[in-house]
């Protein structure tokens, strides 16, 4: 049993036919219909505006049945005897009604609208139906009219869940009318130029930090492409397509490793590329196939092997799965946040979207909802977390939008809540299901599926106005070597942002393949590496504007193995003016060096303070000798024992640089650190 691209959307046998029933018998309660159905009269003690005949009664009883078993084709043509007999058969119409609403038939909101027509008062909820459906086929205000029809109707009260959905629907309504009159220009969007798009299924992509390698799900092959097509192997497979020097993206070829006869989709790419977070479902049949999972749909990750050039085929992620739906994950670029859509297993319960963050054993901590204002009570899903690492895209229909699913764009704040949402506009978002989108790690473009062109599902893309655009963000490729041997290290390079000592992007260095890491905005930052068997490297920056976008900077950073004798001076120390009293910011060089002492055991130091000229010598070396000390108390404080750790104050005795001018000055103002042993 294959499930198509509409298994990670919940679609498909991720929404099982033994619950559809369920979901007709739920919206047929909020009609108020299936108790006219049951019981035979209409509801609210309303009568029929015309008998409808003996005849007609029987077809209806049949169609009703019909509709119990799943037969909705059987039902529908019972129907149509019935109210060919008696055409204002309003119980009838109803029935029809909900039967094409269920299969999402083209006359829907004809069938509804005539069923209301027979009988305004019936089912009051029907105006609310209809509404809905006007407004997921772009008739906004059509949809206002229906529900200002039910607001003069004397009709009975509804329930307190369908007064929430009507306002629900409401809203909706109002702000794609609003939006609507207040744009001044949509969005045009464009088809992705040269061979990415093809006559099959091409959705859910994701890019590396590039932003010139994209990872898709791909489906809907032709059988003689299946054949001939190497590393084809059925169902949803993952393709790579590249961005040539022209602009235009290659014509996808299959990964190796990963693909299985089973389904695959949804991926999503850590910023250096090696790392593959996806979806893959189970079917009644085979299960996971050749995988573990736990649920209906799971999260796997995949990881690239640079030796035999392929993927491997993904291992459970664990702990974020459960017994319900996991799906759509997004990856932050250093490989160690992950964003989700997790719903239950087999139910109508929308899903939310929840957070879970890489833990030190290389395992997931427990996914939680997403804080702030981005989940409601209906449907969020198909995150993207921008490299910048603080804007979050995602669709849902719990916002108001234009229509059945709206892509919008939200920020975190200050305090780790993420913003008000804010929605993509037209262009981005249409009365259907819109989702899929990620947006170019320089900003700017998105790119997303869509079926508007050819009919099939194709990447297309547009440039996003500035109040949906994430922050900009360059990147730094580079290795880290040996500085004596020169040879390539395994390494982990981080960058801390200074003003609150949050790690912003953390990866590893593999050998010569390196590292890249996003580059963050604005702001004073630490870049920081380190190796086994080396002593750390640490340089403060501060990161302005203008960043040129064109280009990827390139650094090779040189470590020093541990040995006897070797100092370093250490970085991003700020005490008070004349004092040992460390100021109120952020100490990176003393975290830093704490953290390698705890690594390194076996080693160790002496902390030697260093002043410039100024003041009196007996004073600096005093000074020298109280601030060598206080970097012993951090250390301490973090878990170093005292008896690796000696102090010396040598005042202004040593100075690496000219006294005679402030420039100077600051670079004598020092802490090193000498290895021991």
């Amino acid at each position: 049993m294959r499930c198509s691209w509409e298994s990670f959307l919940r679609f498909g046998q991720i929404r099982p036919k033994m619950s559809h029933f369920r979901f007709m018998k739920t919206t047929l309660l909020s009609w108020g219909l299936l108790w006219a159905l049951v019981v035979g009269v209409a509801p609210h003690g309303l009568a029929q505006i015309k008998e409808p005949t003996r005849k007609a009664q029987k077809e209806y009883q049949k169609a009703l049945e019909a509709y119990r078993f799943l037969s909705p084709n059987l039902a529908l043509s019972h129907l149509d005897e019935a109210l060919d007999r008696s055409p204002s058969f309003a119980e009838a119409l109803f029935l029809k009604a909900q039967i094409y609403q269920d299969m999402s038939h083209p006359r829907q909101e004809e069938a509804l609208a005539e069923a209301l027509k027979v009988n305004a008062t019936m089912f009051p909820h029907g105006w609310v139906t209809l509404a809905e459906i006007q407004w997921n086929l772009g008739k906004y205000e059509e949809g206002l009219q229906s529900l200002a029809r039910l607001e003069a109707l004397s009709a009975p009260r509804m329930t307190e869940e369908s007064e929430r959905r009507r306002a629900w629907v409401e809203a909706g309504l109002t702000f794609a009318v609003e939006a609507m009159a207040e744009e001044e220009v949509a969005l045009e969007a464009e088809a992705v130029q040269g061979g990415l798009n093809t006559d099959a299924l091409e959705y859910y992509g994701a890019l590396d930090l590039s932003g010139t390698r994209m990872v898709l799900t791909r489906s809907g092959l032709s059988s003689e492409e299946q054949r001939t097509t190497p590393g084809v192997v059925g169902g949803e497979d993952f393709f790579e397509s590249m961005q040539l020097e022209d602009g235009t993206w290659s014509p996808p070829v299959p990964l190796r490793g990963v693909n299985t006869p089973m389904n695959e989709g949804a991926p999503t790419l850590s910023g250096d590329g090696k790392t593959m977070v996806f979806t893959a479902c189970a079917t009644p049949r085979d299960g996971y196939g050749p995988r573990r999972g736990k649920g209906s749909c799971d999260l796997f990750e995949s990881t690239w092997d640079e030796s035999t050039q392929q993927w491997s085929l993904g291992v459970n992620l664990g702990a974020p799965n459960s017994a319900g739906w996991e799906s759509q994950p997004a990856l932050s670029s250093d490989g160690n946040l992950l964003v989700f859509a997790r719903g239950p297993k087999g139910q109508l319960e929308p899903s939310d979207l929840v957070v879970c963050h890489r833990l030190a054993n290389g395992g997931w901590s427990s996914p939680r909802k997403l804080a702030g204002k981005v989940n409601t009570p209906y449907t969020e899903e198909s995150p993207f977390l921008h490299p910048d690492g603080k804007t979050l895209y995602f669709s849902s229909d719990g916002h108001p939008g234009f229509g059945q699913l709206d892509v919008f764009m939200s920020k975190l704040q200050k305090d780790g809540a993420w913003g008000e949402p804010v929605n993509l506009g037209r262009g981005v978002n249409s009365p259907g299901k819109d989702n899929s989108l990620m947006v170019m790690p320089r900003g700017g473009v998105a790119m997303f599926a869509t079926t508007q062109g050819s009919g099939n599902l194709d990447f297309w893309q547009v440039e996003l106005p500035e109040e949906v655009k994430p922050i900009e963000v360059a990147t730094l490729r580079g290795v880290v070597r040996d500085a004596n041997t020169g040879q390539a290290l395994v390494a982990e390079v981080a960058i801390v942002d200074l003003s609150s000592g949050q790690t912003v992007s953390r990866t590893s260095s593999e050998g010569e393949t390196g590292f890249v890491i996003p580059l963050p905005g604005l702001g004073s930052y630490s870049f920081e590496a380190s190796a086994e068997g080396h002593l750390f490297g640490m340089t403060t920056y501060e990161q302005g504007g203008g960043i040129d976008l064109n280009r990827s900077p390139f650094v090779q950073i040189e470590l020093m193995p541990i040995e006897v004798g070797q100092s370093f001076t250490l970085e991003a120390i700020q005490f008070e003016s004349g004092l040992s009293k460390f100021s109120e910011n952020y100490q990176a060089g003393c975290e830093r060096l704490a953290q390698w002492m705890l690594d390194n055991s076996g080693v160790r130091i002496r902390i030697v303070g260093h002043t410039d000229n100024m003041g009196s010598v007996p004073f600096n070396v005093a000074l020298s000798l109280d601030r060598a000390a206080a970097v012993e108390g951090f250390l301490t404080e973090r878990g170093v024992s005292a008896e690796r750790i000696e102090t010396q104050g040598d005042g202004p005795s040593n100075p690496v640089a000219d006294n005679e001018t402030e420039e100077g000055r600051a670079l004598n103002r020092r802490v090193e650190v000498v290895i021991l042993d």
